[in-house]
Formats: C-alpha cells, structure tokens, sequence
C-alpha cells in the first residue's frame, strides 16, 4: 500500500469540507508569530482552593468558628459554612468541645489530614520565572504553538510559503498577555501545574518568525468564487479562516483559480485502457483512510515497495509531488523532467541532496527548463544549484535551458507521466494561480522508452 503525502492526506480529510466548492490547491504559508518571554509570577497550583486553604490555615491560627473567620476575610458567614462542610466531607475539619467554664459553643479544630493539608498549601509559595510564548500575530494572543515548531521568516521566504497577515505591526506591549491566559496555555499543554498570578513585563526576540501552515484553496463550479481554509497542526482553525475574510480573503494573498486546463491526450489505445481519475480517487481516498486510522509506526527504514509493471491511470493534482518525490528517492535508470519554470520552493538542499544520490547510484538524469524569451518566473539561483552539481556529475546530469517549451514531462525508469503540472514551480510561484490539473501515469517498459527517445530528440532540437 503506497504511503501519502501529507498534502494527499488533507485532501482526504478535507477535501468535502466545503459545500458546494472544490479542494483546487493545498498551500505551504507562513502564519506570523512573535516569540515572546514573560517574566511573571507564579506557583504551582494547589490540590484545593483558595477559600478552603484560608479556612484552615485561620483555624491551625486561633480562628475557631465560622463567624470570626467570615469577619477576617470579610465574606458572608453562609459562604464560611458552606467551605467549612466541605472541609468536614473531605476529613479535614471536625468539631470540639466547649473549653469548661466558657460559653457552650462548639469551635473548629484540624485533623491530622486537615493539619497535613494546611501545612502542604501553606508551603507553596509565588516565585518569580521566566515563561517561554509563542504568540499569534494574526489572532494578536499567546497560543498554545510548539516554539519548535517556528521558523524565522527569512527561511519562510526563501521556501517560497504565502505570508499570511498580521493584525498590525509593532512588538507585543506589556499588558497585551494576561495571566490568566498564560495559566489556560500551560493547562491545555499539559507540562505544569503552574498558575501565573501576575505578568511582570514582556521581551520578544528581534528576530521575525513564522509558523509553518498550510492554506487550502476551495473554488465553486465556475471558479469565480474563493474560499480559503487553515490548518494548523492537522486541524481547520474557523478564527484563522475569519480573520483571514476581514482581511480580504484570497484577493488580498494575490490567490486567484483558473479552470481546468484540457488533459494531454494519449494515443486511442492508451485512452481505452486509462483508468478514469473518479475510480482512482476512490481507491486512494480508501488506502489513505487506512493510513489516517493507524497508529503512528516506529521509525525505519522504509520499505522499498515495487510499482506495478503495467499500468494506465489518471492522476490528481495532489499525487503529482508523491510521484516526482517516487522518481527521486525510487529511480534505478533514469529520469527525465521538463518543466517550463524553476523556483528555489522545488528545488530545495533535500531536492539537491535526493538528486545527488540518485546521481551515485548510476542513475542519468536529464532536466529541461524555458519557455521564452520574455520569462522571468525561473530562479537563477535554483538553475546554479543544478548546474553546480551537473559540474560534479557531466556524465549523469544534464540541465538544459530550451528556446520555447510547453511541455511538462516526468520520466522515470520505465513510468511516464503527461500531464499540465509546473513539475519545478508547482511551489514558490509568485502568480498564485491554482487549478485542478489531471494528469496520465503510465508504467510501460515499451513505451516508456519509445517516448523517453522522443523527448531527449526534442531537447536536443529545442536547446539555446
């Protein structure tokens, strides 16, 4: 059973979560965050509370009834009794007996466990420590994010990822975090059983950092109307998608959606065999529920699955990445890619670093880029990383720069795909244009080689 991707597995889960609208494209963005410090006062949390620890703190003091305790701490003497009930279901409290000679009225009196109890709360004691935050520039709140799981935005940036807005500018005041709200976080985290009682001051770090999200890009029918999604930590956050709206919602991120471009057609055979993409989606949707389900596996090597040796079928849009990443982690003979654009999203340190050991292995790689003259959507900086190591590698890797290609082509070993997809810019794009995009998978030893001839003929024809 093929393992997904995590943008397949969003799509499963997600992908009917709109009424009425398509799931069209799943975004890397970047949710803008402070790091933030708070000095604050706090103590760990205590096993009862407050008006039960007054209650017998006073009386290991002298204060023997409820109407003296109610006069110290100013309350209603029925909100003392109610306390001082409790305190007798819980074993802590027990009456004694008038002192000979003075006036028959019963006095309050600790038991061992109410003395044991007094004695533990009484020790625990604010102190003053520093609280490490993440909080939500967007929302403007402290929120419960794994500071881990933050990036400086430089590196957001550079990965190409859709910078989501901030509710405004500027460093988080003193004042603007609570201490009630740092308590709720550390609750809901599970790591303490701090309390904050005051916030001291706030520092935040110069440095600008992101949360890694991912956006989800709906369309109805027509593609005239967009909505977008959020998910944060594998979940769609409604204040997020909110915001989001009152901020200008996908017109103001520049996301537009276009219809589906028409399908690469295959020769008549080929299209009397193709698996139709509906029967495939099924079939995923029903592996990827399998994987949804069970419990998370140890790490390991994984496991090398062998593809079926014949096969014809539809693929999504969302299976393109899976394919591409199967053609640079899986291939034994060649590949071969022909991409219009090429943007430093794809072809990442891990991109480079995966080609490379394909390249070790024997493997010969043949990639080809361009559209024409007049483009400018090609990231120099992406081009030199694969030409530095075409350097090292002149007998196995060609990068070749075309005088005009429209051609979007994965060929690899003997598994060719046709299909519309950007295979080096489907990230990282500044024209944030999404569509459903349908492509062919095709496993033919015959063919495959036939097609691969063909291809390498039109580089060699077509290159500047």
């Amino acid at each position: 059973m093929p393992t997904f991707s995590e943008d397949s597995l969003l799509a499963v889960r997600f992908g009917n979560a709109r009424t009425g609208f398509d799931l069209v494209g799943i975004v890397d963005a970047a949710l803008p965050v402070a790091r933030i410090t708070a000095e604050v006062l706090a103590q760990d949390s205590k096993d009862i509370p407050l008006l039960e620890e007054y209650v017998l703190r006073l009386v290991d003091q002298g204060e023997r009834t409820p109407e003296s305790i109610a006069g110290f701490l100013g309350l209603d003497v029925a909100m003392v009794n109610q306390t001082v009930a409790v305190l007798f279901g819980s074993d802590d409290l027990r009456w004694t007996a008038p002192v000979p000679g003075t006036a028959p009225v019963p006095r309050l009196r600790l038991t061992e466990k109410g003395r044991f109890t007094a004695t533990k709360a009484a020790a625990i004691v604010p102190v003053r420590v520093s609280q490490s935050l993440v909080f939500d520039r967007m929302l403007w709140r402290a929120s419960p994010y794994s500071r881990r799981s933050t990036i400086a935005r430089d590196v957001a940036t550079e990965a190409g990822m859709i910078m989501l807005p901030a509710a405004r500018s500027g460093p988080v005041e003193d004042g603007e975090v609570t201490a009630e709200e740092i308590t709720t976080l550390l609750q809901e985290n599970g790591t303490t059983t701090r309390e904050v009682l005051q916030v001291k001051s706030i520092v935040q770090t110069r440095t600008c950092h992101v949360l890694p999200v991912k956006l989800l890009v709906y369309a109805d029918a027509e593609r005239a109307e967009i909505e977008l999604g959020v998910v944060i930590d594998g979940e769609l956050s409604d204040r997020h998608e909110i915001e989001l709206i009152g901020f200008g919602g996908a017109k103001a991120l520049g996301i537009s959606v276009e219809p589906e471009p028409e399908r690469p057609l295959l020769e008549p055979d080929f299209e009397m065999a193709r698996i139709p993409l509906q029967e495939v989606t099924q079939k995923r949707e029903e592996q990827a529920a399998v994987q949804l389900n069970s419990p998370a596996p140890l790490p390991s090597e994984p496991e090398a699955q062998e593809p079926p040796a014949e096969e014809i079928r539809a693929i999504g849009v969302f299976e393109h990445p899976e394919l591409l990443d199967e053609a640079l982690t899986s291939a034994r003979k060649r590949i071969l890619i022909i991409s219009p654009w090429i943007t430093g999203a794809i072809v990442t340190t891990a991109f480079v670093g995966k080609l490379e050991r394909r390249l070790q292995r024997g493997v010969k790689v043949d990639i080809a880029y361009g559209y024409d003259d007049s483009e400018n959507r090609t990231d120099p900086n992406a081009v030199r990383r694969l030409n530095n190591l075409a350097a090292r590698y002149p007998e196995k890797l060609h990068v070749v720069r075309l005088k005009s290609n429209h051609a979007k082509i994965l060929l690899y070993d003997d598994a060719w795909v046709t299909t519309s997809f950007n295979w080096l810019s489907f990230k990282g794009d500044p024209d944030r244009t999404y569509r459903v995009e349908e492509g062919t998978l095709i496993r033919n030893r015959e063919k495959s080689g036939i097609y691969y001839t063909r291809y390498l003929e039109l580089i060699d024809d077509n290159r500047r």
